[in-house]
């Protein structure tokens, strides 16, 4: 018996990786099958279809993000596809966090293997959104492989490629920047007095990396004469996209008063990081900047989505290897969940149950639960999109485009229809003051079929009189009204 057991933990001590691929793969299986209802996977979808069919992103189509998940969306085509990216995406996200581990923790393979297991499972659960493809889900990877290839380099390419891969991630969503900064902090905690001349130097590669594709994106949209439209859009639309800071909040020597408060204290930390460095460990060093400034980015917006808190993810999950030191820095994970835990009850961040939403997917996989039953555990909504989305396509040719008043872009992807004008969604219109170019686009173009979410409560008088003079309501779907051209 001794004998077999010893063997057991032999095999598990080797193939140990091999059991957190396949529990990733269990926890991320129902992701594939899923309906398809969340907002901003069709916001993302739409527009990589309008890709797909050749209209050039922001000049042509909306929305508030930098161009890489649209691409990624772009490349997919539908749903389906592109959750199975993001399912392919996270195996490789996995296995850098593994290197990045086994990186700085060396051979103290317990360390490697919990926090590899901590970093799986939370990446992965329906608590921070690991089963929707949202840019955070993406960015995570080319971060993770950012630090991992700057904490091993040797070589100035290596530097250089480190940045490129930061950019990558900001190219996904602009609050990895958050990211790259830990590490240009990190790098200024580690640099050796005598050696600031070489930090000057990985500063400029890793910055020139950072700076490379960014500029390249630049080129292109001002080639394509859509250079103003994505410099608002995916950058200076964050600003005010920033609801922490808006003028109502306490202001200090001009700026708000919750955001001096929060840049102080990132810089306490740095600074306490620096003074004790030669006390602290590798690990200790990488994971405290990197979770104060993921988490700082996090919770910029003070929005309550999960997803955002995924970027926290990797350096809390390394903080879990130090559990097994003899020393105080064994506290680390611990106080850094106190003050995740904290934020997530402070600012409200919603909830998703992650073990009915397995319960639902396994009963059904195992022919416990009907395609419907299985169906409505997310909610009316999922039925209704389906539905619409069904009438639509088949009363309309592909070339066809159609316009939806409202909060339910997922309809245009799962109908394989574009919309008419820029705007996917109803708060696009109203964000932007676009209700004159829509009308202009509506008069110009007017669709065959024209959708009205009945949830939607803002007003807009003018399309009202459209409707009530050039269309006839031809079918009701729960909240949603369809409308024929007459």
């Amino acid at each position: 018996m001794a004998k077999k057991g010893m063997k057991f933990k032999k095999f598990l001590n080797t193939y140990w990786l091999v059991f957190v691929f396949i529990l990733v793969f269990f926890l991320r299986l129902p992701s594939l099958f899923e309906p398809f209802t969340y907002g901003d996977e069709g916001i993302y979808l739409a527009l990589g279809q309008a890709v797909r069919r050749g209209l050039v992103l922001y000049r042509d189509i909306h929305d508030n993000k930098p161009p890489l998940l649209y691409l990624v969306a772009a490349l997919a085509g539908s749903f389906s596809y592109f959750r199975l990216i993001l399912f392919i995406w996270s195996f490789a996200t996995v296995y850098f966090f593994f290197r990045l581990s086994q990186l700085l923790f060396g051979k103290k393979k317990s360390a490697v293997i919990i926090s590899t297991l901590f970093f799986a499972i939370a990446s992965s659960v329906r608590i921070f959104e690991g089963n929707i493809a949202n840019a955070e889900n993406f960015m995570l990877g080319t971060t993770i492989a950012g630090f991992y290839l700057f904490l091993m380099a040797k070589k100035w390419h290596q530097y250089f490629l480190a940045g490129i891969l930061f950019s990558l991630s900001a190219l996904f969503k602009v609050p990895a920047a958050f990211d790259f900064a830990a590490v240009l902090a990190f790098a200024f905690i580690a640099a050796k007095k005598k050696n600031y001349k070489l930090l000057i130097t990985n500063y400029f590669l890793l910055i020139s990396g950072f700076l490379l594709p960014i500029l390249l994106t630049l080129i292109y949209y001002a080639s394509q004469n859509a250079l103003k439209q994505y410099l608002v859009a995916a950058f200076s639309q964050n600003v005010p996209y920033l609801s922490s800071w808006s003028p109502n909040r306490p202001q200090l020597v001009g700026f708000p008063l919750p955001l001096i408060t929060r840049v102080s204290l990132v810089l306490v930390v740095i600074v306490l990081l620096f003074i004790f460095r030669k006390k602290l460990s590798k690990p200790f060093l990488v994971s405290v900047p990197w979770f104060s400034f993921a988490l700082f980015a996090a919770l910029l917006s003070s929005r309550p989505y999960p997803h955002y808190l995924l970027q926290t993810v990797p350096p809390l999950s390394l903080s879990f290897g130090l559990i097994f030191e003899k020393n105080r820095e064994r506290v680390l994970p611990w106080l850094i969940s106190a003050i995740l835990v904290f934020s997530m009850v402070f600012f409200k961040f919603w909830y998703y149950p992650s073990l009915s939403y397995y319960q639902n997917f396994y009963t059904f996989t195992f022919g416990l639960k009907t395609k419907d039953e299985y169906f409505s555990y997310f909610g009316k909504e999922a039925k209704t999109l389906y539905q619409t989305a069904a009438y639509i396509k088949a009363r309309t040719t592909p070339e066809e485009k159609i316009f939806i008043w409202g909060t339910h872009p997922s309809i245009y992807p799962l109908s394989e229809r574009l919309p008419i004008g820029r705007y996917t969604v109803a708060y696009h219109i109203i964000d932007f003051n676009g209700y004159d170019e829509t009308m202009k686009t509506l008069g110009e173009s007017p669709p065959n079929y024209l959708i009205q979410v009945l949830s939607e409560k803002r007003p807009f008088p003018a399309l009202k009189a459209f409707i009530s003079s050039y269309y006839i309501r031809v079918k009701t779907i729960e909240d949603i009204e369809i409308y024929r051209r007459l």
